[in-house]
């Protein structure tokens, strides 16, 4: 399948995500962050949230855990994934996003630029359990030239 502009505006497989207490912890172990704010929902209430927050960027594992099968999808819309290089991430934090919360994930193709280099961008909004936007992230990937 050959990679085409007609898949901008496809929508991807939505997914929900459970953020998990141990998992910000683990990311942040990962990272080297050492904020309290993100190991103790006691430090995290004197410093002003609900709860324990999400660390920027942590976003980003949802879609591993909630969304694997992403590559696959993206090689049915004509993207030949072995060229594949991460172009960049992007994200607008709308409002917090606490351990406990259920967050629902819903993406689309929002731009593809063919030629020698081919671009894909693709937007994933981040919905509490309200149904109301908490992140919006955009990522673009690049593919390299066949040749290359």
């Amino acid at each position: 399948m050959q990679l085409t502009k007609d898949i901008i505006g496809q929508k991807l497989k939505s997914y929900t995500i459970q953020v998990e207490k141990g998992k910000i912890r683990e990311f942040c172990m990962a990272i080297g962050e050492k904020n309290p704010i993100f190991y103790s929902e006691e430090e995290a209430k004197k410093a002003g949230y609900d709860g324990i927050p999400i660390p920027p960027t942590f976003q980003t594992t949802f879609q591993f855990w909630g969304y694997p099968e992403i590559f696959e999808d993206m090689r049915k819309m004509g993207i030949d994934t072995d060229r594949l290089l991460h172009m960049k991430e992007e994200y607008t934090y709308l409002k917090p996003v606490y351990a406990g919360m259920t967050i629902k994930a819903e993406g689309e193709v929002v731009d593809v630029k063919t030629g020698k280099m081919e671009v894909v961008t693709f937007r994933t909004t981040f919905k509490d359990d309200k149904d109301e936007p908490c992140i919006i992230a955009e990522m673009g990937i690049i593919l390299r030239p066949k040749e290359s």
